[in-house]
């Protein structure tokens, strides 16, 4: 099971509140301009939207047997069954068995191969190509929310400066630099640390991040990651925990981890099986992170650049800046002519 396909109704008991006395003398309301997420209607969602339909259906014939259960077994695990898909290759009987078991336990899928049998005829190569289009897309709307915040708090960046963003993953705090302009800098910084705009400007960040990223280790996310779920759960946030006996503990002695797995035990919408996973997979790294220290792993700290009304990305080959996306559209050609 992939960690991040689990799906929880976990309120976080701390907020982070970006708003300075100085931003409440600018404005009155403070709104989350800049998304991460922008609506992208993709060839991909239409295909999450046709295996619901399929799955769903399916769900309903399978619920007929005494044994569900049994019944998708037999289709996906039991050559001597008469219900047994010979007609499927092994890979696509194995997306079918993980679909209905979910649909199956949980009314819904968590995620779905889509190397289903429903999509034969599609190319991985294509959907390469889709998500670059994806980022693409989502770096224009960012750069047009962007601008609004910039309007919002009437700040103009001059034509030809270039300038960099960078956010704390801890605190989501954004600091500028790239000019001496102090005024420049200070205006920039209350306009961009205000509601959750450089928290999605931080995510924005990471989800347009290429394989060959440089701001980028696995084990910088997983510890970004672990933090930002702990936190999110427990309330705690493990920079400021005291480690004791290799655990991460609260001011009265309390591990952190008891209280992670007391309240994911008590959620509704995590099944056992789930809780097991979720459990042994965030336990392993919380106690490995506990034994070496929370700063031998250095903070996931992310930059990305801007010049001339645009977002662009930094230390990585592939670009979404605008300008210069044209390797998607000579990769999209060189897909189209196979």
């Amino acid at each position: 099971m992939n960690i991040s396909s689990v799906r929880t109704n976990i309120n976080t008991t701390n907020s982070i509140n970006h708003t300075t006395q100085t931003e409440k003398s600018v404005t009155t309301e403070t709104e989350t301009i800049i998304q991460n997420k922008n609506g992208w209607v993709s060839e991909v969602d239409k295909q999450i939207q046709a295996l619901d339909d399929k799955y769903r259906k399916i769900n309903e014939q399978n619920k007929r047997f005494k044994n569900p259960e049994q019944h998708i077994f037999d289709k996906y695990k039991n050559p001597n069954s008469p219900y047994f898909r010979h007609d499927l290759t092994e890979i696509e009987r194995e997306a079918s068995r993980s679909a209905e078991l979910s649909w199956l336990t949980n009314g819904c899928a968590g995620r779905y191969d889509l190397r289903d049998s429903l999509f034969r005829k599609d190319s991985l190569i294509h959907g390469g190509v889709e998500v670059a289009e994806r980022k693409a897309f989502n770096r224009q709307k960012v750069n047009d929310q962007f601008q609004q915040l910039l309007d919002k708090f009437q700040v103009s960046i001059p034509d030809g400066m270039k300038l960099a963003f960078t956010i704390d993953p801890n605190s989501y705090k954004l600091t500028v630099s790239g000019t001496d302009d102090n005024e420049l800098i200070k205006r920039l910084e209350e306009a961009l640390n205000t509601a959750n705009n450089a928290k999605e400007l931080f995510v924005h960040i990471i989800q347009s991040r290429s394989h060959d990223s440089t701001q980028f280790t696995p084990q910088k996310y997983d510890k970004y990651n672990l933090v930002r779920v702990i936190k999110n759960v427990t309330g705690y946030d493990l920079k400021n925990l005291e480690v004791v006996d290799g655990k991460f503990v609260t001011e009265d002695g309390t591990d952190v981890f008891d209280i992670y797995k007391r309240t994911i035990r008590e959620n509704p919408y995590v099944t056992k099986d789930d809780y097991g996973v979720m459990t042994a997979h965030y336990g392993a790294q919380l106690y490995a992170l506990a034994k070496s220290g929370f700063d031998s792993i250095p903070d996931l700290i992310l930059s990305i650049g801007y010049e001339n009304g645009s977002l662009q990305d930094i230390g990585q080959k592939d670009s979404y800046g605008t300008g210069k996306t044209n390797w998607i559209d000579e990769w999209k050609a060189s897909v189209a002519s196979l």
